[in-house]
């Protein structure tokens, strides 16, 4: 059984794989961890559910913005369009928004049962590739926004 203490520790190793500390990247105010990949900044934390058979499943999720959620009601349909249809072609991370932020994500997300230390890399670096890839043709297809995602 893979625990939350397991998947910290993959953490743990990966920051010290990648010459930083784990305090360094982790915030106490929204329990996650950020990485970066490239141009891409990837927020890890977990989220956990009770089931209809009682039992709680804990999922690691990793959000990644990927272009700014435009004012003008216009581009904001443009964008939704582009993006649902972005949706439809890659699999293993999907594209949503997040209530009360105005940017548009690139999210990952897997039951953290079974989980071993190299599929949680993965999950990070499939993330880091695929925001990146996103963001490259959402600006192709609609134009530099007007926001920096920073």
């Amino acid at each position: 059984m893979t625990t939350v203490e397991m998947i910290k520790v993959y953490i743990n190793h990966l920051c010290t794989q990648i010459g930083v500390t784990p305090e360094s990247v982790y915030s106490e105010e929204f329990k996650s961890w950020s990485f970066s990949k490239g141009a891409s900044s990837i927020e890890v934390f977990f989220t956990s559910y009770e089931t209809s058979s009682k039992t709680i499943r804990t999922f690691i999720r990793c959000f990644s913005a990927i272009y700014p959620i435009p004012p003008e009601a216009q581009k904001q349909l443009d964008l939704y369009r582009v993006a649902m249809e972005s949706n439809i072609h890659y699999m293993g991370v999907k594209i949503g928004t997040i209530p009360n932020k105005a940017f548009l994500y690139a999210v990952a997300e897997r039951d953290i049962e079974g989980m071993d230390y190299d599929e949680f890399v993965t999950l990070i670096s499939d993330l880091g590739y695929w925001a990146e890839r996103l963001s490259g043709e959402l600006r192709a297809k609609l134009g530099t926004p007007q926001t920096n995602l920073n």
